[in-house]
């Protein structure tokens, strides 16, 4: 790929990604209405905003805030190659606030070096590609994010006792509904939580996050139409997957064996 491409997802209308690699392509000073995630993969280039210049190079990753004057010149050197992350403000302070940060009008830059962060931003990107339930995808993008803001400083402790019978109704109603398109919106107004706590909390009081336990209701549903004989393709669809080549990869991940080898079992 050479030049821009953008990607915007129908699930996730707080978000859109940009793809950049270009030899040396350069921005005039300028800002977003959104917060902007750059992460550099290749190359080098000098990040300026509001007259002070960092130099940034692969793995450096720089969250801007709205508003805010920048510019990036990258090296004719060399490639040119970063992903930009732009979310919607209102989506943003929200989760800033709910991990206890305070929201800044000025950059933060670190990095991607850890496997926790690489692991994140690989994971968001494939649950994009696959096109993952609306859970997993706004599931990748809070994940992603707590990683960058994780070095930024918290204002107080934030932490709320969080009910278990409000845990339980959004277990009940992911039960009762894993064949939709459920969204965190959805599971906030039905229990009451904020949707940026709902994650942690579900995930420490049942030992995995809401979008796999969808999954793997899905999952259980198909096996049993597998077992009815049931035509892949169908089965696929009628259990909540984007295409078969998804359900087979989500399939196989959980099961150990594909959706045609689990139909054969005897």
């Amino acid at each position: 790929m050479n030049g821009v491409r953008f990607y915007r997802d129908a699930d996730l209308p707080f978000f859109e990604l940009k793809l950049c690699d270009a030899s040396y392509l350069c921005y005039k000073k300028h800002s977003h209405e959104e917060y902007s995630l750059g992460i550099v993969e290749h190359g080098k280039s000098s990040f300026w905003c509001e007259g002070k210049v960092t130099e940034v190079s692969p793995k450096t990753t720089v969250l801007i805030p709205p508003g805010l004057i920048h510019s990036c010149n990258p090296d004719r050197q060399g490639r040119w190659q970063y992903k930009m992350f732009f979310i919607e403000a209102g989506w943003m302070q929200r989760f800033l606030t709910s991990k206890g940060i305070a929201v800044s009008n000025r950059p933060v830059v670190s990095d991607m070096t850890t496997l926790s962060a690489q692991r994140a931003l690989h994971a968001l990107i494939e649950s994009l590609a696959q096109q993952a339930s609306p859970l997993e995808k706004e599931a990748g993008v809070m994940a992603l994010f707590e990683q960058v803001v994780g070095s930024m400083e918290p204002v107080g402790n934030s932490r709320k006792v969080i009910e278990v019978p409000k845990l339980k109704m959004i277990k009940d109603y992911l039960h009762n509904n894993y064949l939709k398109k459920i969204t965190l919106e959805e599971l906030e107004t039905i229990s009451g939580l904020n949707k940026f706590a709902i994650i942690r909390a579900f995930k420490e009081e049942f030992n995995i996050p809401p979008h796999t336990y969808q999954t793997l209701l899905r999952i259980n549903y198909a096996k049993k139409l597998l077992r009815q004989n049931r035509q892949i393709v169908e089965v696929a669809c009628e259990a909540g997957f984007y295409d078969q080549s998804h359900f087979h990869k989500v399939f196989k991940s959980h099961t150990g064996v594909t959706p045609e080898k689990y139909q054969r079992l005897k």
